[in-house]
């Protein structure tokens, strides 16, 4: 256990920072973290409330702490938000990075950073079952340009100050506590209402064709603990399965757990208004190389897990 260790999660309320939190806690880190809400659900957490373009007060907080580690999730991480408002995103995408990294030169700068990227960096025209980090990034959308932004300014900043930032291009994933903005969340919450005989039993979908890349979000916070731990300062992960799955495969697994006859309906405002990947599978050959990190949670699972948090959130709503 390393008991005398801390760390800071930028963003720590969304859902990734939420399982993050939790698995550090129990590798025996102290947790500090900061987001833009007044209050985190989890009291143990060294809590503060903060704006991540505030650089001065992230510089207080870092002086006080001194983390060892920092995980920066704090970002606009729905890609149609940053459609809808490509000057917000930007903002909190790119300024939010500067004002992190800004802070951490002038006051901690022995920590380790993680910035968490995306696979939108990569082009959108690419169809590959193999999608390594050599790679070279072709953002097609706001929210890819944003995070690829992002990426240069770590390494500028591992380069020019030699500040130890590691990044990401975090694949698709998913589990339980995930918003139902996102698309294993939606289904499954449909499927759930439908079951608890809230909703018609018929589910409404955008393009079923893809084949997507998913990981468990579980697997994925392990994965951003192992670079930090493990990894090399400077360096790009891809954060991936490796396995690819189609969303039409997704959705017959969740129908199935319903006992209803659901039908499956096409909604025009849930296809996507720019072009997606056919298939995009990622290469983690280099973080299992790097890390000996491996995929613990199979999609089947993933998805069990996500069906019993919705079932489980409408009892509580009763």
């Amino acid at each position: 256990m390393n008991s005398n260790k801390t760390a800071l999660i930028t963003g720590i309320t969304g859902f990734v920072g939420t399982w993050l939190s939790n698995l550090l806690q129990s590798e025996g880190y102290s947790v500090y973290g900061f987001d833009r809400w007044n209050e985190f659900s989890n009291q143990s957490i060294n809590y503060s409330q903060i704006d991540i373009l505030d650089s001065l007060a992230i510089g207080k907080l870092l002086e006080s702490v001194r983390p060892d580690h920092i995980y920066h999730l704090a970002a606009i991480s729905y890609l149609p938000e940053a459609d809808i408002s490509p000057r917000h995103a930007m903002n909190i995408n790119i300024m939010g990075t500067i004002s992190l990294l800004d802070a951490v030169k002038q006051f901690s700068p022995n920590s380790k950073v993680l910035l968490v990227g995306s696979s939108k960096e990569y082009d959108d025209s690419i169809n590959s079952e193999s999608v390594s980090e050599i790679t070279h990034p072709f953002p097609t959308n706001f929210y890819g340009i944003s995070k690829y932004a992002g990426e240069l300014l770590g390494q500028q900043y591992c380069r020019q100050f030699n500040i130890d930032v590691r990044c990401t291009r975090s694949f698709n994933h998913t589990g339980p506590g995930q918003s139902p903005r996102f698309v294993c969340s939606d289904w499954a919450k449909q499927v759930a209402e439908i079951e608890a005989g809230l909703r018609a039993p018929q589910i409404s979908v955008g393009n079923l064709e893809p084949v997507i890349d998913f990981s468990d979000v579980r697997d994925v916070v392990r994965a951003y603990y192992l670079i930090l731990t493990s990894g090399n300062a400077g360096e790009i992960y891809n954060v991936c399965s490796g396995r690819g799955i189609a969303l039409k495969q997704i959705l017959d697994i969740l129908i199935k757990k319903s006992s209803k006859n659901i039908t499956v309906q096409l909604e025009d405002k849930k296809l996507r208004a720019h072009k997606t990947n056919t298939i995009m599978i990622g290469d983690n050959s280099k973080l299992r190389n790097s890390t000996s990190w491996n995929t613990q949670y199979q999609m089947s699972e993933t998805l069990e897990d996500l069906m019993s948090y919705w079932n489980n959130e409408l009892r509580a709503e009763k």
